[in-house]
């Protein structure tokens, strides 16, 4: 087992002892996580030594030597071309993604392992003891070095839980993403918040919409903000129309006018036109915090046909759905059904049955003051919101509520 801390600034030999220049970077085949070369620098000559070349590789004798008759080879471009990666400019206190802890952690060390003729990058060092053997590394010999280390705590991350992010190469490996796709949103909002602006501006643009739009929903109000205000004004319009209209509203209202405006012209027609009305409305009002995309239910239906309609409904606005507005066709409110009563509701019975006693509504223009009054008053799940006619034109959950609090504190 080496260390890349032991590997850096290591005197390079030639078969006959020449000296060559040092040790200036360490690189690896992402791909399979080998070592394929070594960077060596003498004054402001850099070369190449291609990782077949070099016939011995010891920390604590204190050199690199090159095979017989071999010979470094100039440096073309930064040596790191394709699946290759720098350990030291690219790895080492870099912030990473450590996919098993799932947070955001920063590179102290590298453990390296041999096996046959080839050097593997095992695991990455975030704890105490890989910080002490990076400050002690070229100071105190390699074994007085590892004793120190040896007495303080580990924590190190298998390679494969690594998901590394630079936000100059925008390299996210292949196997660590489909990993990001399959946590829970929160789990992956927790890490977005946790990287710097760039990195998450990264992470966000290589992620599918769908799951971008799922982990930023659910982020601070400043970092969602941040990474709209970031990215390109079209992947921001996708990532907005994964949204329910209410929560896109929001986002763009904490943005510049002039960036606001750009998302929206990148966006559907008719989603623009949604957020468009809603961004119409005061913030801390009860127009600002509906959604305008709900489920609604015919008063002539059946309880029966209720249930079934909601089966072909967009699965994440179901998802979010705990009463159903039931409405006239001309779209006045005629009360809320629960879902936990239509599913005690007979089939065949009309859908009115199971609407509660006290289905009243409130204007828009009502202030978050007097709507979180209805939800206290009446332990709502949904308050609906109608216009002066008495339509239907919105729905505020106790999901939004919740989320509005948060943004004020």
């Amino acid at each position: 087992m080496i260390h890349v801390s032991e590997v850096l600034d290591l005197p390079v030999v030639d078969a006959d002892h020449r000296r060559l220049g040092r040790v200036e970077d360490v690189v690896m085949d992402s791909a399979h996580a080998s070592v394929d070369r070594l960077l060596v620098r003498q004054g402001e000559t850099r070369s190449v030594l291609p990782w077949a070349q070099v016939a011995a590789l010891s920390p604590d004798q204190g050199r690199v030597v090159l095979h017989e008759g071999a010979a470094l080879a100039p440096l073309e471009g930064n040596g790191t071309d394709g699946e290759l990666l720098a350990l030291r400019r690219d790895v080492l206190d870099r912030q990473i993604i450590d996919i098993q802890g799932r947070k955001v952690v920063r590179v102290n060390d590298i453990v390296l392992e041999g096996e046959g003729d080839q050097l593997y990058l095992r695991r990455v060092e975030v704890g105490l003891a890989g910080a002490v053997r990076r400050l002690l590394a070229g100071i105190v010999a390699p074994r007085l070095v590892r004793r120190v280390a040896a007495g303080l705590p580990e924590n190190d991350i298998p390679w494969d839980y690594v998901g590394l992010v630079d936000p100059r190469s925008a390299t996210i490996r292949l196997k660590v993403h489909q990993q990001l796709t399959r946590m829970h949103p929160a789990d992956l909002a927790d890490i977005i918040e946790d990287l710097g602006r760039m990195e998450r501006q990264t992470i966000v643009s290589t992620l599918d919409t769908e799951t971008a739009a799922q982990a930023l929903s659910e982020t601070e109000p400043s970092v969602q903000a941040s990474v709209v205000e970031e990215i390109n004004p079209e992947k921001a319009a996708d990532l907005l129309e994964e949204m329910s209209p209410d929560e896109a509203a929001d986002i763009l209202g904490d943005l510049s006018e002039e960036r606001s405006e750009a998302v929206l012209e990148a966006m559907e027609e008719d989603e623009a036109e949604d957020v468009r009305e809603l961004l119409a409305f005061r913030e801390d009002s009860a127009g600002g915090l509906m959604t305008t995309e709900f489920f609604r239910a015919s008063e002539h239906w059946t309880a029966g046909d209720v249930l079934e309609a909601l089966q072909g409904f967009d699965e994440q606005l179901a998802h979010e759905l705990d009463e159903v507005p039931v409405v006239t066709e001309q779209d006045k409110l005629v009360g809320m059904a629960p879902l936990v009563r239509l599913l005690r509701t007979a089939p065949d019975a009309p859908v009115t049955s199971a609407c509660r006693s006290e289905s009243a509504s409130v204007a828009a223009s009502a202030t978050f003051a007097e709507v979180v009054e209805w939800f206290e008053k009446y332990h709502l799940r949904a308050l609906p919101v109608a216009d002066e006619y008495g339509k239907l034109i919105g729905l505020i959950s106790v999901e939004d509520v919740v989320r509005r609090l948060a943004r004020r504190d």
